[in-house]
C-alpha cells in the first residue's frame, strides 16, 4: 500500500503564506536586531530618498502578496483550468523578477538594506511559487 497525500490545496497554500510571513519576519528581526540595519525602502522608481520599513509593513505586505497570489491562482483554476498551473507559475516568476528591480537598483540604500530586501523577495518566491504550483491541479 502506498501513502497518498491528503493535504488540501487550501491548507498547502495557507501554510505557505504563513511560512513566508514568519520567515520574512525573522529576517527583519535578524537584520534589525543582530546586524543593526536601519531597514528602508526606496520612495519610488528612480527616487534617491527612502522611507523606513517597519516590522508590521513586512508582515502585512508578505501576507497581502501571498493572498493575492492565491487569489490569482484560484481565478486561473476557475477560468483557465487546463493551464492554471503554468500561467500562474510564469506570472509569479515574472512578478518576482520585476520586484527585485527596486531593491537592487534603489538609490540611497545601504548594501545591508539591499541584501535584506532582496532576501525578503527571494524567500517569499522560494516558498510561495513551489507550494502554490504543487497545490494546483496538473493540466
Amino acid at each position: 500500500m502506498t501513502a497518498t497525500s491528503t493535504t488540501s490545496p487550501a491548507r498547502t497554500r495557507a501554510l505557505a503564506v504563513v511560512a513566508a510571513v514568519v520567515i520574512d519576519g525573522l529576517i527583519w528581526l535578524l537584520a534589525h536586531s543582530a546586524f543593526d540595519i536601519d531597514l528602508r525602502t526606496p520612495d519610488g522608481p528612480g527616487s534617491t530618498t527612502t522611507s523606513p520599513l517597519p516590522f508590521p509593513a513586512v508582515i502585512i505586505g508578505v501576507a497581502v502578496i501571498g493572498l493575492l497570489g492565491w487569489g490569482l491562482l484560484a481565478l486561473l483554476e476557475k477560468f483557465a483550468a487546463g493551464r492554471a498551473r503554468t500561467v500562474w507559475t510564469v506570472a509569479a516568476l515574472v512578478i518576482l523578477v520585476l520586484s527585485l528591480f527596486a531593491p537592487v537598483f534603489g538609490a540611497g540604500l545601504t548594501t545591508g538594506n539591499k541584501i535584506t530586501l532582496v532576501l525578503f523577495h527571494l524567500v517569499v518566491g522560494a516558498i510561495l511559487v513551489p507550494a502554490f504550483r504543487k497545490s494546483a491541479p496538473a493540466a
